[in-house]
């Protein structure tokens, strides 16, 4: 007679949000790199140290794990930017730091674009995006890009901004960012150095926002002038000693340690950087 197998005793508080967490690093890493067929409940139950049952627990099967993953990755970036988009800071201020925290987001964040591209190879492979990516995109990406486009209307309004299309504004900002990853294993090779090393990821913080400056602001020096300020800043956001959840999901790794200083980048080091990069 087969004997029921009994569901694992509820774990105590302080250990369950721990225990889920660890679980949902594990799986991230997981997905990002088999994708969702290859990847194995059982691989990431023992990556993270638990049983499956307790894994089942949390998680009641594969698919909700991943819907949890997802959700889990993609949400740390809104959660820390929207505030700042919709506050008070002027529409400059705003865009160039959500550059740069989406920049230092895919830093602590590897598995971010590896995700997202898998979503869209399911996107194209099954001619319409998956429920998991249609929820994420409602939560996360469309009050992000609503936001931004607010931004870069107000900046035009108020004349602090050239007239230029919003979303093709967002997406060249944001598209530096992406394409520094995409490249970054062409940039080794070619050019000899490693992309995610201190340096290089100061020099790119401050070359993209100057870029921004020179190209968004009507007054261009001005634009200049407050890219430099806010690549020197110690945090992307304002107020904020830390990146709040930026670094969190996925775990963090070698290049988070590659974050701006908070005295910025100085003539010594920036001709350093340069050499390097």
């Amino acid at each position: 007679m087969t004997v029921p197998r009994s569901k694992p005793a509820a774990p105590r508080a302080h250990n369950a949000a721990a225990s889920r967490r660890l679980i949902l690093q594990h799986a991230i890493a997981e997905f990002a790199i088999q994708g969702v067929a290859g990847a194995r409940t059982a691989a990431i139950a023992e990556a993270a140290g638990v049983n499956k049952a307790l894994l089942y627990y949390y998680f009641k099967n594969k698919e909700s794990l991943y819907s949890a993953a997802l959700h889990e990755v993609f949400s740390g970036l809104v959660e820390d930017v929207l505030p700042m988009l919709e506050g008070r800071l002027r529409p400059g201020e705003k865009l160039l730091r959500f550059t740069r925290a989406h920049f230092e987001y895919l830093i602590h964040n590897p598995h971010y674009p590896r995700l997202i591209q898998q979503e869209l190879l399911r996107a194209r492979n099954t001619g319409e995006p998956s429920s998991d990516f249609r929820a994420i995109s409602t939560a996360h990406f469309i009050p992000l890009e609503r936001a931004g486009l607010r931004a870069v209307e107000d900046g035009i309004r108020c004349g602090e901004f050239r007239k230029v299309e919003g979303g093709s504004a967002l997406s060249t900002m944001l598209g530096v960012n992406v394409f520094y990853f995409i490249s970054a294993p062409i940039m080794r090779m070619v050019r000899g150095n490693d992309p995610f090393s201190p340096p290089c990821i100061r020099r790119h913080i401050a070359t993209s926002l100057d870029f921004i400056g020179a190209w968004l602001f009507m007054d261009r020096s001005y634009g200049i002038r407050l890219a430099k300020k806010i690549a020197a800043a110690p945090s992307a956001l304002p107020r904020r000693a830390g990146g709040g959840r930026l670094g969190r999901a996925g775990g963090a790794i070698r290049q988070a340690d590659a974050l701006p200083a908070s005295r910025g980048v100085g003539a010594s080091e920036g001709k350093r950087a340069s050499d390097e990069c």
